[in-house]
């Protein structure tokens, strides 16, 4: 087999427990922050104005002590406040993002304005009714309430500007991600499409060489090419399957090659119960056992053989195709490694930081392994 990568061939394992959970807490505060921003700004504003009220109604209770009294002055005071909140939110409208040294001043500004009218507005309901506060002066009533209104409504704003970040970074984050998918699918269908051809061409070049010197062989080598590109067709489409169906495809190709190596070729196909069941990338083994025949044939004219396990340990899924021979030093660009580039590629969209992959001499075989942990993503 070509191209060695003599990496220590080691068996991953998931994360550690404690960095695993610091990596689930910091994924539900960005889903719970997510579903906030996905929220419209009419809940999150309603929202927000009546957590803002419940707390005033307490202050209230505590400075009238009449409940009564401080539910109507709170309902009242408050529904102000939202109405001031969709008049800031108009004007706020016109600043874009980001949030600039204008705007900010600005919202300070408009803030204290708003801040200002309301007190006033609160202080005229206060003479009209003549529900003052006890214990504390006019004075001082006032500037309580100033001081209130107005660290709610700077406090409103610049969540207000917070909001509309998030909703255009989410928004960006969103495109950019379908793009990236977009671009993944477009690049997987030119990987497979890579692929395929260069199977039969090395398929045909095997049956021509067979024709005239051996007929039944390569009648033999027709069927088996059928039943193979039949898979093919079926499972085009399809962007997983089952292990068991990959196995069964690769069986069917190293039949196609027996037929034309005949005794010279040897080869078995194993896998564990648990690993049959497992969901790989279509022919994602195809590369690994072509190149395994095409460099273990170039080593030697006598007999080889190609054995293919598949088990599954931990939750880790390892694949291995070993064929007898030694690991050659040529370059991959040179030894015509399209199969195992692709191979690699797939693996990385597949598989990122979940994959290993070796190429490795074990005694007088050569071994690829393929170790994949967790399901793949979807592109």
């Amino acid at each position: 087999m070509n191209q060695p990568q003599n990496a220590p061939r080691s068996t991953p394992h998931p994360p550690p427990a404690p960095f695993g959970d610091v990596v689930l807490r910091w994924l539900r505060r960005q889903v719970i922050r997510r579903k906030l921003i996905s929220l419209s700004f009419w809940r999150v504003n309603l929202a927000a104005w009546l957590v803002f009220a419940m707390m005033t109604f307490l202050v209230r209770c505590l400075f009238h002590l009449d409940v009564p009294k401080a539910l109507i002055l709170t309902i009242l005071n408050e529904s102000l406040a939202l109405g001031t909140s969709l008049i800031l939110r108009r004007y706020y409208q016109r600043f874009g993002i980001p949030f600039r040294l204008r705007t900010a001043l600005s919202v300070v500004a408009v803030s204290l304005f708003w801040s200002i009218i309301l007190s006033l507005a609160t202080y005229l309901i206060t003479l009209l009714t003549g529900w003052r506060m006890q214990n504390i002066t006019d004075l001082e009533s006032s500037m309580l309430r100033f001081t209130i209104m107005w660290t709610a409504l700077l406090g409103w704003s610049l969540g207000y500007f917070w909001f509309q970040a998030e909703k255009a970074w989410t928004a960006e984050s969103r495109h950019a991600e379908e793009a990236e998918h977009q671009a993944h699918r477009m690049e997987l269908q030119m990987l497979r499409a890579q692929l395929d051809p260069h199977f039969l061409f090395n398929s045909l070049n095997g049956i021509a060489a067979e024709v005239h010197a051996h007929p039944d062989e390569a009648v033999e080598m027709i069927c088996r090419l059928s039943d193979y590109l039949r898979y093919s067709l079926e499972h085009r489409k399809q962007t997983f399957t089952a292990l068991e169906s990959e196995l069964g495809a690769m069986h069917a190709y190293l039949e196609i090659e027996k037929a034309r190596f005949g005794e010279r070729l040897q080869f078995s196909v194993d896998a564990s119960p648990e690993a049959l069941t497992h969901r790989v990338p279509t022919f994602i083994l195809q590369p690994l056992v072509e190149n395994a025949l095409k460099w273990g044939f170039h080593q030697s004219a006598n007999a080889m053989t190609v054995d293919i396990r598949a088990f599954q340990t931990g939750g880790v899924l390892e694949i291995e195709v070993m064929n007898s021979g030694h690991l050659e030093s040529t370059p991959r660009d040179k030894a015509g490694g399209v199969g195992l580039d692709t191979l690699s590629r797939r693996l990385e969209i597949y598989y990122p930081g979940r994959h290993h992959f070796t190429l490795e001499q074990r005694g007088r075989v050569v071994c690829a392994t393929i170790q994949l942990w967790g399901a793949a993503e979807a592109v």
